[in-house]
């Protein structure tokens, strides 16, 4: 899988958190202030724990959540930058 562009990335605001975690994707250059992370859940995990796995991860960066969904089948994380 190719990794996300920033331009991309910049455009739609939403990150998959396999992306984040196969470190895909470098939010330093990031424009906005809010993000938001969604995770599908797989046979081997649960889509919340994988979430809140990027979530924990995140935080380490300056983000803090704001929020979080459930989407049916997907979660997603709304995230805000401090």
């Amino acid at each position: 899988m190719t990794p996300m562009t920033p331009q991309k990335l910049a455009q739609t605001r939403i990150l998959d958190v396999n992306a984040l975690a196969r470190n895909e994707v470098d939010l330093r250059t990031y424009p906005h202030r809010h993000l938001v992370l969604v995770a599908r859940p797989g046979l081997t995990h649960s889509g919340v724990t994988q979430l809140m796995e990027g979530v924990e991860y995140l935080c380490q960066f300056g983000w803090e959540l704001v929020n979080v969904t459930d989407g049916n089948p997907l979660f997603y994380a709304f995230l805000r930058r401090r």
